[in-house]
């Protein structure tokens, strides 16, 4: 699981994090905060993962997302959150 999630594309994680937010829009802002929380300290337990690794792995994606003029999807993410959540 660790090589395939340190070698997943930054396009496919931002459609992944579409999906997600999409799940939980519809909560209130502090339960999707709470619900998102939740379930990413449950999956790393569940695969063993250590949150602080996992959250540097994040910064590293959304840096490639910024980086590479794949920004488009991920400024999307960022405005969708902004407006939408």
């Amino acid at each position: 699981m660790k090589d395939k999630l340190h070698g997943i594309s930054s396009h496919h994680a931002q459609t992944a994090a579409f999906k997600l937010l999409d799940g939980v829009q519809r909560l209130q802002q502090h339960e999707q905060v709470a619900a998102l929380i939740l379930s990413f300290l449950l999956i790393c337990k569940r695969y063993d993962y250590d949150p602080r690794e996992a959250c540097q792995l994040g910064e590293r994606i959304l840096a490639d997302c910024l980086s590479k003029g794949r920004g488009e999807h991920a400024r999307a993410l960022i405005n969708y959150m902004k407006e939408e959540l």
